[in-house]
């Protein structure tokens, strides 16, 4: 079985495709969820998954203590949904798996490169830190996926971005398809990329996966029925061969500076509402 606890809809990103829509707006200071209330409410049985989502829940001051507290009532494993921004902040992240063992993290990563990376975030820079972040969960012995939605722009791109996940020290990918929903409901047409032209560039990824020795997770299929324990908030999955492609509960198969700032800083400066940028070479 499986657990979710929402923290919020709170996010320091502004991705082109959220599903949230406006709801990731900053909240006024002061008006957060408290995470460990939330996580306290939440039934979880000896031996959940429990799946830890935003927002960006590492903007909760209290995550560690989340963590923490969902360890102590009996999970299994604790998957962290984020964007990784945060860990970039090596004590953060030693904050992170000295709360709990149980602990690995589902990290977005949308680009192979910085410009294609940040495009999709808004936010000039982040791609940086979610590098830095992945690198410092690996130092720290904290285990990461990466997911990756799969847009216009980026999606002749899906091999390289696996195999940049691979060389930040990422145990698996997951490549999922963006949805008419939210931000990418206003322009579908720039962000959701036919299923056509998609089809063998994904093919190509999760060759190229399963190569470097990665689990994956596309849709339905998976490398293996332990690897959806990697990512959070997904079903059942079916289990298949490489060379053969072509607040809840839920059943399923299962740098130099301080980050003392880091919360406050994302408040004040918010990204820019989702644009299309047509002078970006691989969105043609």
């Amino acid at each position: 079985m499986a657990a979710v606890l929402s923290l919020g809809s709170t996010c320091n990103n502004a991705c082109v495709f959220c599903a949230q829509g406006e709801r990731s707006a900053f909240l006024p200071r002061g008006r957060e969820a408290k995470g460990l209330d939330l996580a306290m409410g939440l039934r979880v049985e000896p031996g959940d998954v429990v799946f830890v989502q935003g927002g960006e829940p590492t903007l909760a001051e209290d995550l560690p203590a989340v963590v923490r507290a969902l360890d102590e009532r009996g999970a299994r494993r604790i998957v962290v949904q984020t964007n990784g921004r945060r860990l970039a902040y090596r004590a953060y992240a030693r904050a992170l798996r000295e709360a709990s063992s149980k602990l690995s993290l589902d990290v977005s990563l949308h680009g192979s490169t910085e410009p294609m990376h940040d495009y999709h975030t808004q936010t000039p820079g982040s791609f940086k830190q979610t590098a830095l972040g992945v690198r410092h969960a690996r130092a720290e012995g904290i285990e990461v996926g990466t997911t990756t939605v799969i847009t216009r722009s980026n999606y002749r791109h899906l091999a390289e971005i696996v195999q940049l996940s691979r060389a930040l020290g990422a145990r698996a990918a997951h490549l999922a398809r963006a949805s008419r929903f939210g931000r990418a409901a206003r322009a579908a047409d720039r962000i959701v990329a036919p299923e056509d032209l998609v089809r063998p560039q994904l093919t190509r990824a999760l060759a190229e996966a399963a190569r470097l020795g990665m689990g994956w997770l596309a849709g339905e299929k998976a490398s293996h029925a332990e690897v959806r324990e990697l990512f959070a908030g997904l079903g059942e999955v079916e289990i298949v061969e490489a060379e053969a492609l072509g607040s809840s509960r839920t059943t399923g198969v299962v740098g130099a500076a301080s980050d003392k700032d880091f919360v406050e800083t994302s408040r004040l400066v918010r990204a820019k509402p989702p644009s299309v940028n047509r002078s970006i070479a691989w969105e043609r």
